[in-house]
């Protein structure tokens, strides 16, 4: 197995992986995938420092979800 699949497995179980999941789980739920994760990407280049959490959160919040 790659360096990249042991580490995505080791922090798929994480309470911020998990997270992240449900948020895209409830964007995609409404229909508003795309848009979403399209806010947050702006979001992540507008401030580098961010997580990607919580640029997901602020983008979700942003579309009421």
């Amino acid at each position: 197995m790659n360096k990249i699949k042991k580490d995505f497995l080791k922090e798929s179980t994480s309470i911020e992986m998990l997270k992240f999941a449900q948020l895209i789980s409830d964007a995609e739920n409404r229909g508003l995938l795309i848009e979403v994760v399209h806010t947050a990407l702006k979001d992540m280049k507008s401030n580098p420092k961010s997580s990607p959490l919580l640029s997901l959160q602020i983008a979700s919040d942003d579309w009421d979800l």
